[in-house]
C-alpha cells in the first residue's frame, strides 16, 4: 500500500507539469498589489521595540493597536487572511493598558519582566483557542463553534500583556499546506496574489508579512509554520516537541504520543529578535528547560548543510535560488566566524519520503481527525474524494485527498512500519551524534517558492523537507533570505538537536543581519 501511495503522489506531481502553466494565466485577475503602509514608523517596528516604546510612553498602546487595525482593514479584502476580528475590543484593551501605565503602578523594569509584550497587538491562528472567537477551523459542520476559553499557549501570550486583534485563516482541519476552506475561502500571498500563502498557518504568515500584524501563533504538524513563512518571507519557529503546550489546539489527539511529538505550536514573527521572547512566553513554565538566555558563540558552531536530498521521481529538485541562499548562509558563517562547515552525509536520506509517509501510519486513528460527522457515520474516503472532485462533498478537495491518503496508509502492514521505524531510529541516532550540542543543519523547507493557487495537489511529496524535523523531533527555524527575480520570498530552515532551540534562533538572528530578513511586499 505504501508503493501505491507513492505512485499516486508521483502521478499527481507529473500531472502538475501540464496544469501549472494554465494556473499562471487563470489567476491573472488577482494581479492587484497591496496598498502602501500609512504608518510605517509604527508598523515596521519589532514587537520587542514596540513594547519598549509603549513602556517608555514614546507611543501609546492605542496608537499602536489602531495602526495595525487600520492596516488589517486596508489589506484583508485583498488577502482574506482574517477569519474574525476583535478590533473594537482590542482598542478598548489598549486604552486600559495606557491608563495602567499612566497610573505608574509598576516600574518599567517590573513591566518588562512581568508583562514583556504589554500593549502589543498580536494575531492568533484560528486553530488555537482564543476565548469568544471563531473556532471552526474551516470545517462547514463546525461553523459557528466558538472557543469557550483560551488555549494554554494563547493564555500565556495574553498573560504577557499582548492584545489579540484577530484570528487568522487556516485550511479545513489544518489538513493542507494551502490555506483554503469552504467557510472563509482562500488566503492569498501578499507578494503575488495569484499564489498560495502556504498552510496551514497561511493566514497568520500572510498577515504578518503584510505588516498588518507583527507577531502571532502558528502550529506545525508537517510543515505548517515553516512553509507559510517561506512563502511569505517571515520568520517562524517549530519548537522542540512538548515545550509549548498543545492544549486548546484543534485538531488534537491529546493521548497519542506520536501525534503530540509531531504537532508543535510556535511563534511567527517579522523580526528575528522577537523569536526568543515569543518562545519564552508561549512555553511558559517549560521555557527554562531550553536555556534560551545562554549565549551562543558563533565561532563554536558546527555548520552542516543539505542542498538537495537526491533525485526522486516523486519530487522536484530544489530551486536554484533556494540552493544559492543556503550556500550564502553557510559561506557567511565560514568566512565571518571560521566555523567548521560540512555537507551532511546521512545514511537513509534518499529514502526520506518513504520514511516520513509511513510514519503517518503509526498515528493510530489519524483519519478520525478529518471527520465532519461522528466517526461511525463517516462516509467512505474514496467516495468522499469522488464527491469532492465534482464539488458535492462537504470537504474541500485538498482535505478529501489528505483523508484518502491517510486511509491508504492505514493499510500498511505492521511488519513494514516496524522496518521503516528501525531505519528512522538509525537515522536519528546518526543525527544526534553529528549535531551534538553545537551543531546546526541548514536545509530547504520546500523545493520552491510560493506556487500558484490550487497547485499544492501536484506538489505534496515536496513537503518532506519540512516533515523531516517533525518526524525526528527537532526544533526548526524558518529564515527569510530575500526575494528572487520574480519578487517572491526565498529562504530555508535551520534545525538542531532536541532542546537546542537557542542555536536555531541564534543562527536566525545572525542571518537576518547578513541576508536582510523580511522584505515588504510590493505596493500598488
Amino acid at each position: 500500500m505504501e508503493s501505491v501511495t507513492r505512485y499516486s503522489l508521483t502521478v499527481l506531481r507529473y500531472s502538475g507539469w501540464f496544469i501549472a502553466p494554465i494556473y499562471s494565466l487563470l489567476w491573472l485577475y488577482l494581479w492587484k498589489r497591496l496598498p502602501p503602509q500609512k504608518q510605517p514608523n509604527i508598523l515596521n517596528l519589532s514587537a520587542t521595540k514596540l513594547a519598549k516604546k509603549i513602556r517608555n510612553r514614546e507611543l501609546t498602546s492605542e496608537q499602536v493597536v489602531n495602526a495595525f487595525v487600520e492596516r488589517c482593514r486596508d489589506i484583508n479584502g485583498l488577502l482574506n487572511a482574517i477569519v474574525e476580528d476583535r478590533f473594537a475590543e482590542a482598542l478598548n484593551d489598549a486604552k486600559n493598558v495606557d491608563e495602567f501605565i499612566d497610573n505608574g503602578q509598576k516600574t518599567k523594569e517590573q513591566m518588562e519582566k512581568e508583562t514583556p509584550l504589554l500593549g502589543v497587538p498580536v494575531t492568533i491562528k484560528e486553530s488555537c483557542k482564543l476565548e469568544g472567537m471563531s473556532y471552526c477551523v474551516g470545517a462547514k459542520l463546525r461553523k459557528g463553534i466558538r472557543a469557550e476559553e483560551d488555549g494554554k499557549a494563547v493564555a500565556n501570550l495574553k498573560k504577557s500583556g499582548a492584545i489579540p486583534i484577530a484570528v487568522t485563516n487556516t485550511p479545513e482541519f489544518c489538513a493542507s499546506a494551502e490555506t483554503l476552506n469552504k467557510v472563509t475561502g482562500y488566503t492569498h500571498n501578499p507578494y503575488d496574489r495569484r499564489r498560495s500563502a502556504g498552510g496551514s498557518s497561511g493566514g497568520e504568515a500572510s498577515l504578518i508579512a503584510s505588516a498588518a500584524s507583527v507577531i502571532g501563533i502558528g502550529s506545525d504538524y508537517i510543515c505548517s509554520i515553516r512553509v507559510p513563512c517561506l512563502f511569505n518571507g517571515v520568520f517562524g519557529h517549530k519548537p522542540t516537541p512538548g515545550i509549548v503546550p498543545n492544549e486548546g489546539h484543534f485538531p488534537d489527539m491529546p493521548n497519542n504520543e506520536i501525534y503530540q511529538k509531531l504537532l508543535c505550536l510556535g511563534p511567527i514573527c517579522r523580526y528575528a529578535e522577537d523569536l526568543k521572547p515569543m518562545l519564552k512566553i508561549l512555553a511558559g513554565e517549560k521555557a527554562d528547560t531550553l536555556n534560551l538566555d545562554t549565549p551562543v558563540k558563533h565561532e563554536d558552531l558546527k555548520i552542516y548543510y543539505l542542498l538537495d536530498k537526491g533525485f526522486s521521481f516523486a519530487e522536484s529538485s530544489v530551486n536554484s535560488d533556494i540552493k544559492k541562499s543556503i550556500k550564502t548562509a553557510v559561506d557567511h558563517f565560514q568566512k565571518t566566524y571560521g566555523c567548521q562547515v560540512q555537507k551532511l552525509e546521512l545514511r537513509g536520506m534518499n529514502d526520506l519520503t518513504s520514511l516520513c509517509i509511513v510514519h503517518l501510519a503509526d498515528v493510530e486513528n489519524l483519519n478520525k481527525l478529518f471527520c465532519l460527522k461522528r466517526p461511525e457515520d463517516e462516509s467512505n474516503a474514496f467516495v468522499e474524494y469522488l464527491k469532492a472532485v465534482i464539488k458535492l462533498s462537504d470537504y474541500c478537495l485538498q482535505t478529501a485527498v489528505a483523508r484518502l491518503l491517510v486511509e491508504m496508509l492505514s493499510h500498511i502492514s505492521v511488519r513494514k512500519r516496524l522496518k521503516k521505524a528501525a531505519k528512522r531510529n538509525e537515522m536519528l541516532q546518526q543525527l544526534l551524534e553529528i549535531l551534538g550540542n553545537n551543531g546546526v543543519l541548514i536545509l530547504p523547507s520546500y523545493t520552491q517558492t510560493a506556487f500558484f493557487k490550487y497547485e499544492l495537489l501536484f506538489k505534496i511529496t515536496e513537503l518532506m523537507y519540512s516533515f523531516f524535523a517533525n518526524v525526528f523531533g527537532l526544533p526548526s527555524t524558518q529564515i527569510p533570505a530575500g526575494l528572487n527575480k520574480k519578487g517572491l520570498p526565498i529562504g530555508f530552515q535551520v534545525v538542531a538537536n532536541p532542546m537546542q532551540d537557542r542555536l536555531c534562533i541564534a543562527v536566525a538572528e545572525e542571518l537576518e543581519k547578513a541576508l536582510g530578513g523580511w522584505k515588504p511586499p510590493p505596493n500598488s
